[in-house]
């Protein structure tokens, strides 16, 4: 039985002609900017350079269709046109979407274990000022962050629960659902696997592997501390929400996301206000956070055996 039923897109326009082939709905903190990156080599394989397209979670998507469809221009003939957007997984728009504006593309979904999904996300959303509007100036905890902002934090790590949503608008078949450790332990053979499960020939990632990392390509970080650790949390609202937010609204989304991907504005604030990895979870942390997936990663075993093994020893 349904756990969440979908919610219906406002409007009934049908299938974009050239659209995406293959959505990449997650997870989070899971490898897939790696993944999207080395894919996007082959040949027969189409990503965009910003990877995080998002307009499945668009409320106005219809009346914003034609800005859909300008990511994949000049990509018509390719057989696979990728969009990954990893919040895809538990939007509510997302899937009813998808159907009706990519009836026919597969799903593509890494797993990470939640455990470690969670902890890297905590950290990855500290830098991000948990999405607020107004600084957070004393972020709370890893489980104080699962209480305070559990859409962020919780709802992403619930993979059984979206992809029940998922499978109530695309068949089984039509899921692949890769175990992230494969991708650092054997990316050459999951890759091969994905092109069979895509329709595409198998290619010689070699290159494109040597020009990447299988460890998480944004790497874990955490505040610094001191004045700069209390000052970034200001001084990322007041750019995000000021210059970066009123040049979107001018030249659009790819544009500002393209400026900050040139000005590598990410790379210098961490550089400057943060140090590299987080602190590592001890054993009853990790029981602690195991528990509150419990429930979710024994339902997901029906669909991947293999997180079995996510269970504590």
């Amino acid at each position: 039985m349904s756990l969440s039923q979908p919610t219906t897109a406002a409007a009934a326009s049908g299938p974009l002609a050239g659209g995406p082939t293959l959505l990449g709905i997650g997870a989070a903190k899971a490898g897939t900017t790696w993944l999207a990156e080395v894919l996007g080599a082959h040949p027969q394989v189409f990503v965009h350079p910003q990877k995080e397209l998002n307009a499945l979670l668009y409320r106005d998507l219809d009346s914003r269709i034609d800005e859909y469809r300008a990511y994949f221009d000049g990509a018509e003939d390719t057989p696979v046109r990728c969009d990954f957007s990893v919040r895809y997984l538990n939007a509510d728009l997302a899937p009813a979407a998808a159907s009706r504006l990519a009836p026919n593309a597969k799903l593509l979904m890494l797993l990470r274990n939640p455990v470690d999904q969670v902890q890297s996300h905590y950290w990855h959303l500290r830098r991000q000022n948990f999405h607020q509007v107004d600084p957070v100036l004393d972020p709370p905890d890893i489980f104080g962050a699962l209480d305070r902002y559990p859409e962020l934090i919780l709802e992403p790590a619930l993979y059984a629960k979206h992809l029940d949503r998922w499978l109530a608008h695309f068949p089984r078949e039509r899921l692949m659902l890769i175990d992230n450790r494969d991708l650092r332990a054997r990316p050459n053979e999951t890759l091969a696997e994905i092109c069979d499960f895509l329709g595409v020939d198998r290619f010689d990632f070699s290159t494109a592997l040597g020009q990447t990392s299988t460890t998480d390509a944004r790497g874990g970080v955490q505040p610094r501390g001191g004045v700069l650790g209390r000052l970034f949390p200001k001084l990322y609202v007041g750019i995000s929400r000021g210059p970066y937010r009123w040049f979107k609204t001018a030249f659009g989304v790819e544009r500002a996301d393209g400026l900050k991907r040139l000005l590598r504005l990410r790379q210098v604030s961490e550089k400057v206000f943060f140090k590299p990895g987080y602190p590592a979870l001890d054993a009853a942390d990790r029981r602690r956070l195991y528990d509150r997936f419990a429930a979710d990663i024994d339902r997901l075993e029906a669909l991947a055996p293999f997180v079995s093994s996510w269970r504590p020893q």
